[in-house]
């Protein structure tokens, strides 16, 4: 069991620079291909608890948010008759994803799982990096339904805010869990310039207050104040290429935010106790084809529309019983997102909740650097 999780969480690595580029079709949807190994880790992962008579939850919230969803789901889906399987696909996803929060994993070897994390995540910033280089209009990408994007890094998740807050992950797993060294300011060098060329400003405030946060809790009032001057010329020195999206005083894209959030307030006031039903939104909203449709452009309203009051209390309560639970360096990554989430339906992400579930399990094993 142990040797095929570790086959698993290996691949998951390997898999994970390739971002949208490996998808699968099945019975007309299609999704990445890096969700066949979340839920087969998952499933292994229980099987595992029960051979070792391990089945106390780390976190009970999550696990009650579960079973709350599921009825939700069912409701809708059966007084609202509808596509159903997309949806259950969504609900397998977040369950799996969940239930390696609640009851987590060990890795196999553990030792190696950071080395390979590191060489992963970095192949990310390659791709991206590359990308912005060589292939800078993917205007184009809006006849496969995806968001039209030119002049910005968007690496191989196709979307410029997914792929900074990854980077940002990146960068926060570098600080803490790696010893100071050459190698280690050159990674992080190179990671903030291919963040930098995202023009992702929720990144932007997620750095500066992150960096608040870590001063803070460090006490070096130093390390706010570099980061600030940081973020200010960076600001000031990014090239300004042709394209809307670099515009960093751009407002159309908050006047799109502010429509989006009426949308989900709007449904929320449709069924605020036990909500639409995850994920049901792509057939709700108006554009069910375009890959954004599954959420709305922030994750807990995301959460409160689709699992109501009860799923939405209980999926929050989860949230801040895990974040009160956690390291410095969780804690960090934790805020991150939070932050970034107020701007786009990171919070509920895949690859995002996947990052933070190998942080976790590496922070068990691993030592933390900085204090």
């Amino acid at each position: 069991m142990a040797s095929l999780s570790a086959i698993v969480i290996y691949l998951i690595l390997f898999v994970l620079p390739f971002g949208q580029l490996l998808r699968v079709n099945f019975s007309s949807i299609n999704f990445p291909f890096v969700d066949i190994l979340i839920v087969l880790f998952s499933v292994l992962n229980i099987l595992r608890h029960i051979k070792n008579k391990n089945l106390k939850p780390q976190n009970r919230f999550f696990l009650i948010f579960i079973p709350i969803a599921l009825t939700s789901l069912l409701v809708n889906l059966i007084f609202y008759p509808q596509p159903f399987l997309k949806p259950f696909f969504y609900f397998i996803r977040l369950t799996s994803l969940l239930l390696l929060i609640i009851f987590p994993p060990s890795f196999y070897k553990p030792s190696k799982i950071p080395k390979y994390l590191v060489l992963s995540l970095f192949s990310c910033v390659t791709f991206g990096l590359i990308q912005y280089f060589f292939w800078p209009d993917l205007t184009y990408f809006a006849s496969q339904n995806w968001d039209p994007h030119l002049n910005r890094l968007v690496g191989s998740f196709f979307d410029p805010s997914f792929t900074a807050l990854i980077f940002l992950l990146f960068i926060i797993f570098l600080f803490y869990k790696l010893p100071n060294s050459n190698i280690k300011i050159i990674l992080i060098s190179i990671t903030y310039l291919a963040l930098a060329l995202t023009y992702s400003r929720s990144t932007y405030l997620s750095i500066f207050l992150v960096s608040l946060f870590t001063s803070l809790k460090t006490r070096q009032a130093k390390f706010f104040i570099i980061t600030s001057i940081l973020l200010i010329l960076t600001i000031t020195l990014l090239p300004k290429p042709y394209g809307e999206g670099t515009k960093l005083d751009r407002t159309a894209s908050i006047y799109a935010k502010i429509q989006n959030y009426k949308q989900a307030l709007s449904t929320i006031r449709q069924s605020p106790l036990l909500g639409v039903g995850y994920n049901t939104l792509p057939n709700i909203k108006s554009s069910p084809q375009n890959h954004s449709s599954g959420g709305f452009d922030n994750g807990f309203l995301t959460i409160f529309a689709t699992t109501g009051i009860l799923g939405f209390s209980l999926f929050l309560i989860g949230f801040i019983d895990l974040y009160r639970q956690s390291s410095i360096f969780i804690k960090t990554t934790l805020l991150s997102i939070t932050i970034h989430t107020f701007f786009a339906n990171s919070l509920l992400y895949n690859w995002i909740l996947l990052l933070t579930i190998i942080f976790l399990a590496v922070d068990k094993t691993q030592t933390i650097y900085h204090k």
